[in-house]
C-alpha cells in the first residue's frame, strides 16, 4: 500500500491529546527544528527532506502550510483535522 503520509495521535488515559505526528517519509531523523516554541517541530532527514511534523500544543493549521507540498496541502491538512478524536472539538 502506497501512503503519502500518516497521522498518529498520542493521548493520555483521560483522553487528553498530548501530540499529533504527521509522517511524510519513513526515514531516520537527522535534525529537528522548533518552528513554534514548545508547540510545533519539523523533523528532517540527512538530505534535508521533511520526515515529519510534531504538534505538541494547539497551533493554527495555517502554520503547517509551509511544510507541506502545495499539491498535498488540502488533503494533508484536512486529514489532520478529521483525524482528531471528537473530544478535541467538544
Amino acid at each position: 500500500m502506497n501512503r503519502n503520509f500518516e497521522v498518529s495521535i498520542s493521548s493520555r488515559d483521560d483522553g487528553t491529546v498530548e501530540a499529533v505526528y504527521v509522517t511524510f517519509l519513513p526515514d531516520d531523523v537527522a535534525v529537528t527544528k522548533e518552528i513554534v516554541e514548545d508547540q510545533l517541530f519539523v523533523d528532517y532527514n540527512a538530505k534535508n527532506q521533511i520526515v515529519g511534523i510534531e504538534i505538541l500544543a494547539p497551533v493554527k493549521i495555517s502554520a503547517l502550510r509551509p511544510f507541506v507540498e502545495p499539491a498535498k496541502q488540502e488533503t494533508v491538512l484536512n486529514r489532520i483535522t478529521k483525524s482528531a478524536p471528537d473530544f478535541v472539538y467538544n
